[in-house]
C-alpha cells in the first residue's frame, strides 16, 4: 500500500481528491521551505508546471528534493528536449541537472495530450468540426492524460525497476483526418477537421488564456509534424514504454474517442 500526496502551491484552490492526502509544496518557494516539506517523503515526481519560469522551478524542486534526503525523483520532461526549440531549451537544463544531480531518478517525456480536444468539444457539438493549423494529414504523436498517469504511478510504485532511464510516453501516432474520422464513428455524425492559419490559432489560443510564449510553443510542435520531424511522428520498434512500464498497450485516437463521447456528444 502507497500514501499518496499532492505537493500542491494552494491547497485551497486544489480542493480535494480521493485517496490522496494535499500539502502545500511551492515549487517556487524559498529553498529551506521546500526541502522541509519534502523531508516528509521518500519518492517525488516533480510535475514541471506551465510557467514561463518552469526552467528554475524544476531545478529548485530537484535541488530541494536532494537537500531533502528524497530516495527517488520522477522527474516530467518533453518528447523535444534534445531539440533547440522553446519547450526544448526549457527542458534541456532540467534533464542536466537531474542527471548529474546524484539522485536515482527517472524521466518521463511527454508530447501534447490528446485530452486538448476537449477545447474544441463546442464546435464539435454544434458546428461537427474541430479547427486546427496543421495539416490533416501529417502524423502527430500526442498522449492521453490517463495513460501517462498510470505510468508515471507504476515507475513511483517501483522505482528501483526504472531508476536511472527516460521513456517517451506516447500513443500511436494518427492524422487529424483519422481523428476526425474517429470522431464520426462513434458520435454517428459526419465530423471534419477545419485548416486555419496558424496566425487565426495563436489569436484563438490567447483568446483562451494562454500566455504568448506558450502558445509559440504549441505552435512550433504543430509546424514540426507538418515538416514531418520523426520526433512527432514517433514510432517504437517493438513495445512501447508505456506497455512496457504498465503491461497495458496506450490507448488510440479511436479507443480514447470512445472513453470520451459523453464530452463531445
Amino acid at each position: 500500500r502507497l500514501d499518496i500526496f499532492a505537493g500542491v502551491r494552494d491547497v485551497a484552490k486544489f480542493g480535494e481528491m480521493e485517496g490522496v492526502q494535499v500539502v502545500k509544496a511551492d515549487m517556487g518557494s524559498d529553498a529551506p521551505v521546500l526541502t522541509s516539506v519534502l523531508k516528509d517523503f521518500d519518492r517525488v515526481y516533480i510535475v514541471t508546471p506551465g510557467h514561463i519560469d518552469r526552467t528554475q522551478l524544476a531545478l529548485n524542486a530537484i535541488r530541494a528534493a536532494k537537500a531533502a534526503g528524497v530516495q527517488f525523483v520522477l522527474q516530467l520532461s518533453v518528447l523535444t528536449t534534445e531539440t533547440d526549440t522553446i519547450f526544448g531549451r526549457q527542458f534541456q537544463p532540467v534533464e542536466t541537472e537531474i542527471k548529474k544531480s546524484g539522485l536515482s531518478y527517472a524521466t518521463v517525456r511527454l508530447p501534447l495530450f490528446i485530452d486538448n480536444y476537449y477545447a474544441n468539444a463546442q464546435a464539435i457539438k454544434e458546428q461537427s468540426t474541430f479547427y486546427d493549423p496543421r495539416d490533416t494529414s501529417k502524423p502527430h504523436t500526442p498522449v492521453a492524460v490517463s495513460d501517462a498517469g498510470k505510468a508515471s504511478a507504476d515507475i513511483l510504485a517501483n522505482p528501483s525497476k526504472f531508476a536511472g532511464k527516460t521513456f517517451n510516453l506516447v500513443m500511436p501516432s494518427f492524422t487529424l483526418a483519422d481523428a476526425a474520422a474517429a470522431f464520426t464513428k462513434t458520435l454517428g455524425k459526419n465530423v471534419t477537421a477545419t485548416t486555419v492559419p496558424y496566425p487565426a490559432a495563436k489569436e484563438a489560443f490567447m483568446g483562451m488564456g494562454f500566455p504568448e510564449w506558450q502558445v509559440d510553443g504549441i505552435l512550433e510542435l504543430f509546424k514540426m509534424s507538418d515538416e514531418e520531424n520523426p520526433i512527432m511522428d514517433y514510432k517504437s520498434s517493438g513495445m512501447s514504454d508505456i506497455q512496457m512500464i504498465t503491461g497495458e498497450k496506450p490507448l488510440t485516437v479511436e479507443q480514447w474517442v470512445e472513453a470520451n463521447k459523453a464530452g463531445f456528444a
